[in-house]
């Protein structure tokens, strides 16, 4: 049945004898009339928000993200900030610290979002309370103090700084690190740490308080009498000098005031998360959570800073300056979300990606927009599916024709498609060459020249490329004809019936065994036989892959595996891949086997507030040896809910067709304002139907089925 989001289904109710038929001729169509008023939209104001008691990272590894600065928190004291970074400038070892009766203050009750921490500890008799605000819009934050002194007598209070500063052109995977002194000036209640024409800025609002400078740790000094309460706010901000010191006058004018401007500011943006996305609802609070917490790292990962080639720019990392440039590894796993929450945003990336030439780089800076890093395998498959969803999902038909380096966007994609391939030629295996990054395993052990899973890759490549030179009306059956080729060609040189897996081979011909879980992405995508997709499929169980927390990214039994190496050597998995995985099993006709390995991650959501680049799978734990502890393919698993759980695809004919999955332990889910081309509709499972409501009209159908959206490309 064809729905079309652009009509309304007008009844009239004028008489009853009307609306007795009009409900008979609703049901008997399989239609309902209107549901009731929906009751006001969920406020997600605190959606983001975690009790710090829940949270498993370090401190090392615990920050917070405006858009244009980064702090790290020493959680564990009431008063500590960690290092600065905003770039071009960094300064990594900023400190500021509080002390009573000269003692760190113990945090007791602590609670995490986005933008802001907010602590409560004490020592003796005197309680401290904190809250440590990045002020919207600018290199800046608040840190405001609250001491409550409940002895019979006076106490002193203090607070330290320091801090090296520099700017740095390099932000790239490791946290940039300052490394050049500052020269520190004390002037009443502000301190300067200048470097040159730059500078870290701290200013105190208390007249009570003065700034004292002793080598190059900066003191404040009061004393908090007994019975009594104080409050202060100190504003912290880096630059040029002249700005910060700008800064942090305009914020202790109204400290108070700026605070409560950025979380309404805040409190906006995510209200914008669930206009662009839509609302999960369901009987599994814990299943809401995660796909929730998924979508926290749009928002941590979006900068907005005049000094970067994009606005807004989505970057790789973002906390404590990790992994702020763009690597198309990373980037490329949010192919299909992505264009829903910001399509203007898909498409300056992918333009900027393939600025970069894709058959040598893997990467571009977000400063000055240059490529960087050598030619990575799985470049060709991400810049291809980008565009192709992001095409699909917009209808933008006219990107296809857009020109970067003298060739069209179509042009550029068929090439992307055939790297390594030559259409005069016979169809061969693409020899990946002797490096082992795409496994990265760190013993004896290798994965490398002729790689099973990115050959078989090829074949969705091609076909995508096909269908957007078909969409551009420029059609190139090359490309389908040499996805044909590649199918038997595979089988032939690399199955292996007896392990019911696939070899690789090494420079020398010699053949393996390496069981990765990168052989699962090819799953339901067409290029393999029943024979074959049935046996790779037989190895997801918990003797290899499977843990009670999660997906391993090597079988427990091969000789490679290695705890030590989260993802990709088998301790865990890349945070993005068990998705990616769920969703392609899905498409193979496996939803029990998908349900399965979803169950398995809803942990994640109790515990971190945002994700690194990989998860341990056989406990609750994370790779905490990666500066990338807050990756923007975390929003992978909210893309799986929309695109595998409820089986949302965009076609090439500009339909959109859904096909949901029951949950075990989630037997109702409702997906709300899914809005794809400006237009919107709801879906919900219920047991074994479901139901897609849209312009006034509701279809309902056993699961299994599929109802198409009707929504022909202009």
């Amino acid at each position: 049945m064809m729905l079309n989001l652009a009509k309304t289904m007008v009844l009239g109710c004028r008489a009853v004898c009307r609306l007795a038929v009009l409900c008979w001729f609703g049901w008997a169509m399989g239609n309902r009339l209107p549901a009731a008023p929906k009751p006001a939209a969920r406020d997600h104001t605190a959606v983001f928000d975690m009790d710090g008691g829940q949270i498993l990272q370090d401190e090392q590894h615990l920050g917070i993200v405006n858009g244009k600065l980064a702090a790290g928190i020493n959680y564990r004291n009431v008063a500590g900030v960690a290092g600065l970074w905003s770039p071009p400038f960094v300064s990594s070892n900023f400190l500021l610290e509080g002390r009573v009766e000269g003692e760190l203050v113990p945090t007791r009750k602590w609670a995490w979002r986005p933008c802001q921490v907010e602590r409560e500890g004490s020592v003796r008799q005197v309680a401290v309370a904190s809250t440590t605000t990045l002020i919207h819009g600018q290199r800046a934050a608040v840190c405001g103090f609250t001491f409550k002194n409940r002895g019979p007598a006076a106490v002193p209070l203090e607070f330290f700084t320091l801090g090296w500063l520099d700017a740095v052109q390099d932000w790239g995977f490791a946290r940039p690190v300052s490394s050049t002194e500052t020269t520190l000036q004390a002037e009443g209640r502000r301190l300067t740490l200048r470097q040159g024409k730059m500078a870290v800025v701290v200013a105190i609002d208390s007249p009570e308080w003065a700034w004292e400078v002793s080598g190059n740790l900066g003191h404040a000094t009061t004393w908090l009498p007994a019975s009594q309460t104080r409050t202060v706010h100190l504003s912290i901000a880096i630059g040029q000098a002249e700005e910060a010191a700008a800064s942090v006058d305009r914020l202790l004018a109204d400290p108070a005031a700026a605070v409560a401007a950025a979380r309404q500011e805040y409190a906006g943006q995510v209200a914008e998360v669930f206009q662009r996305l839509p609302s999960l609802e369901s009987n599994n609070a814990q299943l809401v959570r995660w796909y929730e917490r998924s979508l926290v790292h749009f928002l941590m990962n979006r900068w907005d800073l005049p000094d970067f080639v994009l606005h807004p720019y989505y970057s790789t990392g973002s906390v404590n300056g990790g992994c702020v440039a763009n690597y198309l590894w990373n980037f490329g796993e949010v192919w299909e979300i992505l264009p829903l929450f910001d399509p203007a945003a898909a498409r300056a990336h992918i333009k900027q990606f393939l600025k970069c030439d894709l058959l040598k780089h893997f990467y571009f800076s977000p400063i000055t927009g240059a490529a960087g890093g050598l030619w990575y395998m799985i470049n060709q498959e991400k810049i291809i599916g980008l565009t192709y969803y992001y095409v699909l999902l917009t209808g933008d038909l006219a990107f296809l024709e857009d020109t970067v380096d003298g060739r069209s966007i179509r042009e550029h994609m068929v090439i992307q498609a055939m790297y390594g391939d030559d259409p005069d030629k016979p169809m061969a295996l693409i020899d990946y060459g002797p490096s082992g990054s795409h496994l990265e395993l760190r013993r004896k052990f290798t994965y490398n020249h002729l790689k099973p899973d990115l050959n078989a890759r090829r074949y969705a490549g091609y076909l995508r490329a096909a269908a957007l030179c078909d969409l551009a009306g420029k059609p190139a059956p090359f490309l389908r004809e040499r996805a044909e080729l590649l199918k038997p060609l595979l089988k032939q040189r690399l199955w292996d019936a007896q392990a019911k897996w696939f070899r690789f081979e090494d420079g020398q011909g010699k053949s393996e065994l390496r069981y990765t879980v990168q052989m699962f992405k090819p799953v339901g995508s067409g290029v393999l036989d029943p024979e074959c997709e049935a046996g790779l499929i037989s190895h997801l169980n918990p003797e290899e892959f499977l843990s009670a927390w999660g997906l391993h990214s090597l079988s427990k039994r091969d000789p490679a595996f290695d705890q030590l190496d989260i993802d990709n050597g088998g301790g865990g998995i890349c945070t993005s891949f068990p998705p990616q995985i769920i969703k392609r099993l899905y498409q193979a006709g496996q939803p029990k086997l998908a349900a399965d390995i979803l169950g398995r991650l809803l942990w994640w959501a109790d515990t971190m507030p945002y994700w690194g680049d990989s998860i341990a799978a056989n406990g609750k734990d994370y790779r905490r040896d990666t500066p990338l502890q807050c990756t923007l393919d975390g929003v992978a698993a909210a893309q799986c809910v929309i695109f595998g759980v409820f089986g949302v695809s965009a076609r090439p004919d500009g339909s959109v067709s859904i096909k949901p999955h029951t949950l075990p332990f989630a037997p109702r889910i409702a997906l709300k304002r899914l809005v794809i081309r400006g237009h919107a509709c709801d879906v919900q499972v219920d047991g074994t139907t479901f139901e897609v409501r849209a312009g006034g009209r509701t279809i309902r159908k056993p699961i299994g089925e599929t109802v198409v959206v009707s929504n022909i490309l202009e």
